[in-house]
C-alpha cells in the first residue's frame, strides 16, 4: 500500500478527502487534466508531498509567488474607464497594440500600422492588463494549491474566478467582439481572439480546484456554462470564423483554445472537428522541412512570435492526444513537424548562430523554455531541459514537466 501522509491543521473531513486524493491512481486523481500529464501531475505531488525534492529555490519561489497572490484581485472588465461601443461595462475591450495615429492626418485618423511598435495608448485599455493577472494569479494560486494542499490558495482563486466570469456585477460577457479594435478602422476584430489565448489553461485550473472544499457542483455548473457560450461564440461569430483561417500564430492560438475548451464541456465531437479543421491550417503550412516558421519570421519581432507559435502548436499537440492525435511524431509534406520546428529555434537560442531575422526588441531566448520542458518528456529526451536548465538562469519559473524529468 502507498504511503500517503496527511498535511497537519486538517479536520476530518479534509483528512480523509486528502487521503482519497493523494492515494487514489493517477489516472483517478487527475485524469480529468487535458494540457497537463495526469501521471507528470502525480509525480510531482508525490515527490513534493514525501520531501523527495532537490530544488528548494523553485519551491520558495512557487510557495511565495503562490502568496503574493493572496494579496492581489479581484480583476474585473468593469475596472476600465472606456465604454465598449455596446454601451455595456461587461463586454471585453482592447485595442490593437501596432496601431499608430497617422501623422498626415489632422484627427490621425484611420490608425495605420506599425509592425511590432506598441502605441503607448494600448495601455489606456485595461481590460488585457486585468486578464493577464488574472490568469498568472490563477495559475500560480491553483499550483499552489495541488502541490500543499493549503485551502487558503484555493479559496482565492476560486473567489477570482467568481469575479471575473460569474458575478453579475463584475463579470465579463462571454464574447470579444470589441477586443483589439483599431479607432477609424474598426470597433473590434478576430485577431483579438489571441488576447484569450491563456483560457486554453482554464480546463486545468478548474480541475485542480474542484479538488477545494470551497468548490460547488453549483460554481462548476456556472463555469460550463460561461465557458459554452463563449465556445459558441468562438465558434459561430464572425470575428472567430476570420481567427480560424487567419494563417499565422492567430489561427494556431485559435485552435489551441477552442480544443480544449470543447473537451472540458465534454463536446467531444466539436472538439474533434476543431482539431480537425486546425491540423492542416497549423502542422501543414506554418513548418517548412528545417523546422522554420516563414509567417512568423516575417515579423519585425520574428524570434518573439516563433516561440510564441510554438508554444501554441504545442498545446494544440497536448490537447489533441485525448482525440487519438499524435501530433508529436506527425511529418508535413515539407518534412517538418514539432520537434524539427523546436530544434530549429535551438540551434540560435544559446547565441552561437547568429538569428537572421528582424527582431526589433532585445532576443531572449528563454522564451523556448516552456517547449523544452514539454519536448523533454514528449521527445523523451533529456538534452532539451538540459538546455532549458541553462537558458532558466538561477530564477526558475515552476514547470510540471520540469520537476517530472529532473527534480
Amino acid at each position: 500500500m502507498k504511503n500517503c501522509s496527511i498535511m497537519s491543521g486538517y479536520g476530518l473531513y479534509l483528512a480523509v478527502s486528502a487521503l482519497i486524493l493523494w492515494c487514489a491512481p493517477a489516472h483517478a486523481q487527475y485524469g480529468d487534466l487535458i494540457l497537463k500529464d495526469p501521471q507528470v501531475v502525480q509525480k510531482v505531488v508525490a515527490k513534493y508531498q514525501s520531501g523527495n525534492i532537490n530544488s528548494a529555490a523553485t519551491i520558495k519561489n512557487l510557495v511565495g509567488n503562490a502568496d503574493a497572490r493572496l494579496q492581489e484581485g479581484p480583476f474585473s472588465v468593469t475596472l476600465k474607464t472606456q465604454l465598449p461601443p455596446s454601451g455595456d461595462i461587461h463586454d471585453y475591450m482592447s485595442m490593437g497594440p501596432y496601431w499608430w495615429p497617422d501623422p498626415e492626418k489632422e484627427d490621425g485618423l484611420p490608425y495605420i500600422r506599425k509592425d511590432g511598435e506598441i502605441n503607448p495608448e494600448y495601455f489606456d485599455y485595461k481590460d488585457k492588463e486585468q486578464l493577464g493577472k488574472l490568469m498568472n494569479a490563477l495559475t500560480d494560486l491553483s499550483h499552489g494549491f495541488v502541490l500543499t494542499g493549503e485551502e487558503k490558495y484555493a479559496a482565492h482563486a476560486i473567489g477570482l474566478l467568481q469575479a471575473w466570469f460569474l458575478d453579475p456585477e463584475t463579470k465579463m460577457n462571454p464574447n470579444l467582439n470589441f477586443a483589439q479594435c483599431i479607432p477609424g478602422v474598426t470597433e473590434g476584430r478576430g485577431i483579438g481572439i489571441i488576447d484569450t489565448r491563456r483560457f486554453a489553461d482554464l480546463p486545468d485550473i478548474i480541475h485542480f480546484l474542484e479538488r477545494s472544499a470551497h468548490w460547488s457542483p453549483e460554481i462548476g455548473d456556472n463555469m460550463k456554462g460561461w465557458i459554452g457560450e463563449y465556445l459558441d461564440w468562438l465558434v459561430n461569430s464572425q470575428h472567430g470564423k476570420d481567427e480560424a483561417i487567419h494563417g499565422n500564430n492567430h489561427t494556431t492560438w485559435y485552435f489551441a483554445q477552442t480544443v480544449p475548451l470543447a473537451l472540458y464541456l465534454g463536446r467531444d465531437a466539436q472538439a474533434d472537428s476543431l482539431a480537425q479543421a486546425g491540423l492542416p491550417l497549423i502542422l501543414d503550412v506554418m513548418i517548412e522541412g528545417d523546422g522554420s516558421q516563414p509567417k512568423e519570421l516575417a515579423r519585425t519581432k520574428s524570434w518573439d512570435y516563433s516561440s510564441m507559435n510554438l508554444f501554441g502548436m504545442y498545446q494544440f499537440a497536448l490537447a489533441c492526444e485525448h482525440l487519438g492525435m499524435d501530433l508529436w511524431n506527425y511529418t508535413n509534406g515539407n518534412g517538418g513537424g514539432l520537434k524539427a520546428a523546436l530544434d530549429y529555434l535551438v540551434s540560435y537560442a544559446d547565441g552561437e548562430n547568429k538569428w537572421g531575422f528582424e527582431q526589433i526588441t532585445p532576443m531572449d531566448p528563454a522564451k523556448i523554455i516552456p517547449c523544452l520542458h514539454i519536448a523533454a518528456v514528449k521527445f523523451g529526451e533529456q538534452d532539451y531541459e538540459a538546455i532549458a536548465e541553462k537558458l532558466s538562469g538561477s530564477e526558475k519559473d515552476f514547470s510540471f514537466m520540469d520537476w517530472a524529468v529532473n527534480k
